[in-house]
């Protein structure tokens, strides 16, 4: 089985977190992440590249996605998380941008839909800068 490609595209960089965008079969998400440090375990996001994605049980998530090739990093997960501060290192997942900071909404509604679409095939995650990508 051949694996297919998600495209993470990375839109904005900002000293309180990165935000990015995921379209995949006809549905858009959006992420959010730590800020760029240089990809210090805990405290930034990964750096761009192509990841395997496995699935994973984290013993606080349950059952998700996991990307487990990210040079000097462990335990990079995709999970429910709204703000820069829900994840450390980790990529979070959300149906729309708050309008007011850099953070998305209805995380629990977009990971369930994001699995729904993705569960059950073989995934790698391209992640890459895309200035434009939101509009």
């Amino acid at each position: 089985m051949t694996n297919s490609t998600i495209r993470l595209e990375r839109f904005c960089y900002h000293p309180g977190g990165t935000l990015g965008v995921i379209k995949i079969e006809e549905e858009t998400f959006y992420t959010i992440e730590r800020p760029w440090l240089e990809n210090q375990v805990n405290v930034s996001c990964i750096p761009t590249g192509t990841y395997d994605l496995e699935r994973r049980d984290s013993p606080r998530f349950g059952e998700t996605w996991y990307l487990p090739n990210v040079p000097d990093r462990s335990w990079i997960l995709m999970h429910v998380a709204n703000f820069p501060s829900d994840v450390q290192g980790c990529i979070g997942i959300g149906t729309s941008l708050m309008s007011d900071r850099i953070a998305v909404s209805n995380s629990r509604t977009a990971l369930k839909a994001f699995e729904s679409i993705t569960v059950g095939k073989e995934w790698k995650m391209t992640i890459v800068n895309a200035e434009y990508a939101a509009l």
